[in-house]
């Protein structure tokens, strides 16, 4: 397992001026991390973090990781494929998928990170589901003949939860549709907040073995640990479930400290080699 990290944590970075994704992956690397996933915005919004989408500027950002040795290893795009207001808008989420995904593939982005909806009232659930599945389809049957991973991410209202994703997976089976698990997403979590945390670590159990990407929410690092879970449990199914991919940390305050991102990244890597030697000598099976 690696570390990584995501844009969002410098949202706030982002805002300055003559902050650019080249500033962005400076900083990961100096922060001493492997990976980075990239906010690419919405369907009608300016490109965010990533600066833009012509193919050019795209390879360039790519090429510019690969000297500073870290991994644009995933693509994060916004999306609503069950916007019933204005059917026009619902399409051009489907394509706005479709043209990262092939961006991605032209890039050597092997994800692509997106969502599936949100409820709104005029329609049952079973037709919004549809919508989703529908477009899911769609975008997974460019995936594969492109060759990147469509990962989903338990962030939206339709399809929230791993027993609800694993019905989309099989209704839409492809080999190319994955998960993106950010274990506290839809959970009470958090400073202050543990109610949730044995629904939490069961619903990452579940999306964990079809992951492609991964993120972890940081809260604060408090006396050594994390704030707000256990995070040898949460490494430990990840390895469990074979996981080998990247955790993209999302710092949730985005005036926080960056300090924040690095004393955090110790912690996980400690944890992942405890559990790492763990697993060597047979402790985790």
């Amino acid at each position: 397992m690696r570390i990584g990290l995501h844009s969002y944590s410098c949202r706030h970075a982002f805002k300055k001026p003559g902050y650019s994704v080249f500033n962005f992956l400076d900083d990961a690397v100096n922060w001493g991390f492997e990976s980075v996933e990239i906010v690419t915005g919405g369907a009608g919004s300016p490109p965010s973090d990533i600066g833009g989408d012509d193919p050019a500027h795209l390879k360039k950002v790519c090429a510019y990781a690969r000297e500073r040795n870290i991994e644009v290893h995933c693509f994060a795009t916004y999306n609503d494929f069950a916007f019933i207001k204005n059917e026009n808008w619902r399409q051009d989420n489907i394509a706005y998928i479709q043209h990262w995904i092939r961006l991605a593939a032209a890039c050597g982005v092997p994800n692509l990170r997106f969502l599936s909806g949100y409820y709104s009232d005029g329609r049952t659930n079973e037709e919004l589901e549809k919508l989703v599945i529908d477009a899911t389809k769609i975008c997974c049957e460019l995936a594969e003949r492109e060759g990147v991973n469509l990962a989903f991410e338990n962030h939206s209202s339709i399809f929230p939860y791993a027993n609800d994703i694993a019905r989309l997976m099989s209704l839409v089976n492809s080999p190319r549709l994955t998960t993106c698990p950010d274990p506290t997403n839809g959970f009470s979590i958090g400073r202050g907040k543990t109610d949730d945390l044995e629904r939490m670590y069961a619903n990452l159990a579940l999306l964990a073995p079809k992951a492609s990407d991964a993120h972890l929410k940081i809260f604060g690092v408090e006396d050594g640990s994390l704030v707000g879970y256990d995070i040898d449990r949460i490494i430990a199914i990840f390895a469990e479930a074979g996981y080998d991919g990247p955790l993209h940390l999302e710092l949730v305050d985005a005036e926080a400290d960056p300090e924040i991102l690095i004393r955090a990244r110790q912690v996980i890597k400690a944890s992942i080699e405890r559990i790492e030697q763990g697993s060597a000598a047979g402790e985790i099976r």
